[in-house]
């Protein structure tokens, strides 16, 4: 059927599927920031837009996601279809020590890259990258930044991207490329060149790993995990003396490196049969 469409009637199909996948991502992108503006507005308008983004930017982010899957429960089922078939979430498939091995992975594999990244001289793309995460836990709300980064971000994102956007991509174009697709956008979405980089592969697998498992529960428990570390290392950082104690010397950090390294190789064999 596919080999027989036209040039037009290809252009066509694949125009009408890039849109219905966007219009998950547009809300996702769309809502929290509605929340930034309407807090801004109406609670708290005597502040400069950079006061209130460090003030509350965390709290009314998590909010907007929670909004955002929120809406789309309520369109597939205004729609009478099943918002978890929708985005390929699957409670009652989820395996429970797998789930929990793929969180160690997730956080097992973001050590070792976060340990290279550190090690890395402080130039280029490096020191892009470090300056970009440091501003994510500069806000006062730091329970939200804990909430946002470790589990509101990963499952909002795995039921937009992993979930809507990767079946909708299916309907039209092959696992690969829909894979592919995905991811791509995935990784322009984060912005700064070596988050880009380090969401694509970060996003390539997380796909594949939801196509294989017919369930996007354990990508949210993977994604998850890869943003573990981040703030593990803010929490032990945030006290007098623990980071020059935890941090303090570049062999330390590299341990760090070489043990995330060596468990994420023991959890591939276990996970991924490599």
């Amino acid at each position: 059927m596919k080999e027989q469409w036209t040039a037009q009637q290809k252009l066509w199909i694949w125009g009408k599927t890039f849109l219905r996948a966007m219009g998950p991502l547009a809300l996702y992108v769309l809502m929290p920031a509605l929340c930034l503006s309407l807090g801004y507005v109406a609670l708290h308008p005597e502040m400069s837009a950079q006061e209130f983004f460090t003030y509350g930017g965390n709290f009314y982010s998590a909010l907007g996601m929670i909004l955002t899957i929120l809406v789309l429960y309520a369109r597939s089922k205004s729609k009478k279809r099943s918002f978890l078939e929708d985005t390929t979430l699957y409670f009652d498939r989820m395996d429970v020590k797998k789930a929990a091995m793929f969180l160690l992975f997730g956080a097992s594999a973001a050590l070792a890259v976060s340990a290279l990244l550190t090690l890395l001289p402080r130039w280029g793309v490096a020191e892009g990258y470090s300056q970009a995460s440091r501003t994510m836990f500069n806000g006062r709300d730091m329970i939200f930044t804990v909430l946002t980064t470790v589990v509101t971000a990963p499952l909002a994102e795995e039921i937009i991207f992993r979930g809507y956007m990767l079946n909708i991509f299916l309907e039209t174009f092959d696992e690969r490329r829909s894979i592919w697709i995905v991811s791509l956008i995935f990784a322009l979405c984060h912005g700064q060149a070596l988050w880009i980089l380090y969401a694509l592969a970060m996003g390539l697998l997380l796909a594949w790993v939801s196509v294989r498992e017919d369930n996007i529960l354990y990508g949210f428990f993977l994604h998850s995990g890869f943003n573990l570390p981040s703030v593990l290392i803010w929490l032990a950082g945030s006290f007098e003396g623990t980071n020059s104690l935890f941090f303090g010397s570049p062999w330390l950090i590299a341990a760090y490196g070489l043990i995330g390294l060596l468990l994420c190789i023991l959890l591939a064999k276990r996970l991924f049969g490599i």
